[in-house]
Protein backbone atom coordinates (compact mmCIF):
# COMPACT_ATOMS: atom_id res chain seq x y z
CA UNK A 1 0.00 0.00 0.00
CA UNK A 2 1.26 3.32 -1.31
CA UNK A 3 0.31 6.42 0.84
CA UNK A 4 0.69 9.96 -0.83
CA UNK A 5 1.05 12.70 1.63
CA UNK A 6 0.54 16.39 0.61
CA UNK A 7 2.16 18.83 2.53
CA UNK A 8 2.02 21.52 0.08
CA UNK A 9 0.98 25.17 2.88
CA UNK A 10 2.62 23.68 5.56
CA UNK A 11 5.58 25.82 5.39
CA UNK A 12 2.82 29.24 4.94
CA UNK A 13 1.12 27.85 8.30
CA UNK A 14 4.67 27.80 9.98
CA UNK A 15 5.45 31.29 9.19
CA UNK A 16 2.08 32.12 9.96
CA UNK A 17 2.32 30.70 13.46
CA UNK A 18 5.59 32.12 14.13
CA UNK A 19 4.75 35.76 13.06
CA UNK A 20 1.84 34.92 15.24
CA UNK A 21 4.07 34.67 18.50
CA UNK A 22 6.46 37.06 17.16
CA UNK A 23 4.03 39.73 17.66
CA UNK A 24 2.21 38.58 20.82
CA UNK A 25 5.64 38.69 21.99
CA UNK A 26 6.76 42.03 21.07
CA UNK A 27 2.96 43.18 22.52
CA UNK A 28 3.53 41.53 25.74
CA UNK A 29 7.05 43.35 26.13
CA UNK A 30 5.86 46.34 25.45
CA UNK A 31 3.68 46.43 27.43
CA UNK A 32 5.66 45.62 30.72
CA UNK A 33 7.35 48.58 29.65
CA UNK A 34 4.76 50.84 29.89
CA UNK A 35 3.88 49.29 32.73
CA UNK A 36 7.21 49.24 34.21
CA UNK A 37 7.40 52.84 33.78
CA UNK A 38 3.42 53.55 35.02
CA UNK A 39 3.84 51.92 38.62
CA UNK A 40 7.38 52.88 39.23
CA UNK A 41 7.46 54.00 43.08
CA UNK A 42 10.74 55.81 43.23
CA UNK A 43 11.70 59.54 43.35
CA UNK A 44 12.08 60.91 39.69
CA UNK A 45 14.68 63.52 40.37
CA UNK A 46 16.08 63.58 37.00
CA UNK A 47 13.75 61.53 34.74
CA UNK A 48 16.60 59.36 33.68
CA UNK A 49 15.37 56.35 35.21
CA UNK A 50 12.37 56.53 34.20
CA UNK A 51 12.91 57.19 30.53
CA UNK A 52 15.24 53.93 30.21
CA UNK A 53 13.30 51.25 30.49
CA UNK A 54 13.02 48.62 27.39
CA UNK A 55 12.56 45.80 26.26
CA UNK A 56 14.25 43.27 23.65
CA UNK A 57 12.59 40.41 21.60
CA UNK A 58 14.37 38.04 20.49
CA UNK A 59 13.54 34.92 18.32
CA UNK A 60 16.33 32.93 16.91
CA UNK A 61 19.01 34.41 18.81
CA UNK A 62 17.85 37.50 16.61
CA UNK A 63 16.44 41.07 18.03
CA UNK A 64 13.36 41.12 16.07
CA UNK A 65 12.28 44.03 18.01
CA UNK A 66 13.23 46.75 20.44
CA UNK A 67 11.27 48.98 22.49
CA UNK A 68 12.95 51.83 24.54
CA UNK A 69 10.74 55.20 24.59
CA UNK A 70 12.22 58.02 26.25
CA UNK A 71 11.27 61.38 27.48
CA UNK A 72 12.69 63.98 25.27
CA UNK A 73 15.86 65.44 26.32
CA UNK A 74 17.06 62.11 27.91
CA UNK A 75 18.71 60.09 24.93
CA UNK A 76 21.48 59.38 26.56
CA UNK A 77 18.93 57.15 29.33
CA UNK A 78 17.73 55.68 26.09
CA UNK A 79 21.04 54.87 24.78
CA UNK A 80 22.41 53.25 27.66
CA UNK A 81 19.42 50.77 27.53
CA UNK A 82 19.76 49.96 24.28
CA UNK A 83 23.51 48.97 24.04
CA UNK A 84 22.45 47.06 27.53
CA UNK A 85 20.25 45.27 25.23
CA UNK A 86 21.96 44.73 21.60
CA UNK A 87 25.51 43.84 23.74
CA UNK A 88 24.34 42.50 26.89
CA UNK A 89 23.84 38.41 27.59
CA UNK A 90 20.15 37.20 25.65
CA UNK A 91 18.49 34.16 25.53
CA UNK A 92 17.94 32.13 21.89
CA UNK A 93 14.28 33.33 22.47
CA UNK A 94 12.73 35.32 24.60
CA UNK A 95 12.27 38.61 26.26
CA UNK A 96 14.64 41.01 27.70
CA UNK A 97 13.39 43.76 29.99
CA UNK A 98 16.57 46.48 31.35
CA UNK A 99 17.00 49.95 32.16
CA UNK A 100 20.50 51.00 31.48
CA UNK A 101 20.71 53.26 34.02
CA UNK A 102 23.68 52.33 36.01
CA UNK A 103 21.91 52.59 39.65
CA UNK A 104 18.85 50.66 38.88
CA UNK A 105 19.85 48.04 40.46
CA UNK A 106 20.72 49.80 43.52
CA UNK A 107 16.99 51.71 43.64
CA UNK A 108 15.46 48.09 43.61
CA UNK A 109 17.67 46.66 46.67
CA UNK A 110 16.39 49.79 48.60
CA UNK A 111 12.92 48.16 48.41
CA UNK A 112 11.45 50.20 44.98
CA UNK A 113 10.16 49.02 41.95
CA UNK A 114 11.65 49.95 39.09
CA UNK A 115 11.35 47.38 36.44
CA UNK A 116 11.23 44.18 38.41
CA UNK A 117 7.52 44.41 38.55
CA UNK A 118 7.00 44.79 34.77
CA UNK A 119 9.17 41.67 34.15
CA UNK A 120 5.98 39.83 36.83
CA UNK A 121 3.75 41.72 34.34
CA UNK A 122 5.45 39.96 31.06
CA UNK A 123 5.43 37.25 32.82
CA UNK A 124 2.19 37.01 33.46
CA UNK A 125 0.42 38.30 30.35
CA UNK A 126 2.70 35.68 28.50
CA UNK A 127 1.07 33.23 30.24
CA UNK A 128 -1.85 34.30 29.10
CA UNK A 129 -1.76 34.79 25.54
CA UNK A 130 0.49 32.05 25.08
CA UNK A 131 -1.33 29.01 27.39
CA UNK A 132 -4.57 28.83 25.31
Amino acid sequence: MKVDIDLSGLDEFLDEVKDEIRQGMVEVARDGVEYSKATGTYQNHTHNLRSAPGAATVLDDEIVDMYVPSEPGHEKAKEKTENLLIYGKRPENGIILADGMEYASFVESKGYRVISQGALHIEKKANEKFSK
